[in-house]
């Protein structure tokens, strides 16, 4: 951009972005017209979120009809009233005030509120519960880690500013020249992320969970079988022996993990597995495992929850208390087994890939949906726009390390936000 024109932009410095799970908060972001005209630096993800189009007062629909906002509203609490198994699922997409707000909701109504992501697997919470993980931050990562092991994770595709803030190229206190003082392996499927690491482990799927097994029985000392290794594992198992051995050797090590390690059809083993390999590993160095969560609130929505309901991730309300059966109360299991009256949704990306089943339950029963990008496939009865995080409105969001960071308004919102939406479907509902 010309020095003219940058110089008529209102500059808002150090912003956090909700483009990701990163949520980098170094952002410098030039407003013009309400708009954002430019952002330094430059990332695709940042430019996905601040520049689609932003919902206004003049997208509010009840049945793909244009409504106002108080009608919508009104509609939207009678839903609530008639349900009797009402369903609030995809918080992670708005701020943490918000989500207070929607499980005032879901208790009032007796419904059932889960802020787990509908399409990414993270059986965080219940590792926690029965055997306790090493986390770390990505600041942490960025100071100490000499050894990066990404599994099952592409960074440099989902969340591009990672590598560069984080996990290779920055510098920090003990790592002093960046990546020349890494070592980067990735396991798994070849892609842009381990093309640029020093050594790559190819491990299918159906390997993963040997592979965790043998390097368990490494870290503990344990005997083996040799030949059931060898035919499961193959050629894998000497990289998988030398992987161990730099682990050991490592000042500090970080295993980062996305959604190819975290398989939903192997459940927590694989995660159990690796937590419980890194432990026995701190008597000899240092070490931790770091997710690679989608943004942008994921992990804020499901603190709330847990701060409210003494549950991670999710809970029943229906009876007057918090119940907690993570296996069974899933909003994709409950919306797939159509156990669910009504729904309570927060509009995101995560609805392109939600299964066939679900969605067409979601059609099927009466639904509410907010969201502040305007919605042509809405599959419910009600569509209100809100104000979007981190642009049009501020609050409270948590780093996919678990870390909460202000947001805050940059431009002037062009409908209400979130909180005073779920606050005025609130005060006409009925308890």
């Amino acid at each position: 951009m010309a020095e003219s024109n940058a110089a008529e932009l209102a500059w808002h410095h150090d912003v956090p972005c909700p483009g990701c799970g990163c949520l980098c908060d170094d952002l410098s972001i030039g407003i013009a017209g309400n708009q954002v005209k430019s952002i330094e630096p430059a990332c695709p993800m940042a430019a996905a979120y601040y520049r689609q189009p932003i919902a206004t007062n003049d997208n509010c629909q009840i049945d793909g009809q244009p409504a106002s906002n108080e009608d919508a509203v009104k509609r939207a609490a009678e839903i609530l009233n008639e349900a009797n198994a009402p369903l609030f699922f995809g918080l992670g997409e708005t701020n943490s005030e918000a989500v207070r707000r929607i499980v005032d909701l879901a208790d009032r109504v007796g419904g059932i509120v889960d802020a787990t992501h509908p399409t990414f697997f993270d059986p965080t919470g219940r590792i926690l519960q029965t055997t306790g993980m090493v986390t770390c931050s990505l600041g942490e990562i960025r100071h100490r880690a000499d050894l990066v092991i990404f599994w099952g994770c592409d960074p440099k595709t989902t969340h591009l500013r990672h590598w560069e803030r984080y996990s290779v190229d920055a510098t920090g206190r003990f790592i002093p020249n960046g990546r020349t003082d890494r070592t980067l392996i990735a396991i798994g499927s070849p892609n842009a992320t381990s093309a640029s690491c020093d050594t790559q482990i190819p491990l299918d799927d159906t390997q993963q969970i040997a592979a965790l097994h043998h390097l368990l029985s490494l870290a503990t000392d344990k005997p083996t079988d040799a030949g059931r290794v060898e035919s499961q594992l193959k050629e894998v198992a000497p990289a998988l022996a030398k992987l161990h051995g730099q682990i050991q050797q490592a000042k500090y090590f970080v295993f980062v993990l996305g959604d190819r390690f975290l398989r939903r059809e192997a459940g927590r083993i694989p995660l159990e597995l690796l937590a419980q390999y890194v432990r026995p590993l701190h008597e000899q160095t240092r070490g931790a495992v770091s997710i690679l969560r989608p943004g942008p609130n994921w992990v804020g929505a499901g603190g709330v929850i847990a701060s409210r309901t003494g549950y991670p991730g999710g809970a029943s309300l229906m009876q007057g208390v918090p119940q907690y059966d993570p296996d069974n109360l899933s909003a994709i299991k409950l919306l797939t087994q159509q156990r669910v009256d009504a729904a309570f949704v927060m509009e995101g990306p995560w609805l392109a890939d939600l299964p066939a089943e679900a969605m067409q339950t979601l059609k099927q029963i009466p639904t509410v949906m907010l969201g502040h990008r305007p919605s042509e496939t809405m599959p419910g009865n009600v569509f209100l726009p809100i104000a979007r995080p981190g642009l049009t409105s501020g609050g409270s969001m948590s780093r996919m390390d678990d870390m909460p960071l202000p947001i805050r308004a940059i431009a002037e919102p062009e409908c209400r936000s979130a909180e005073e939406t779920i606050q005025a479907i609130l005060e006409r509902v009925h308890a």
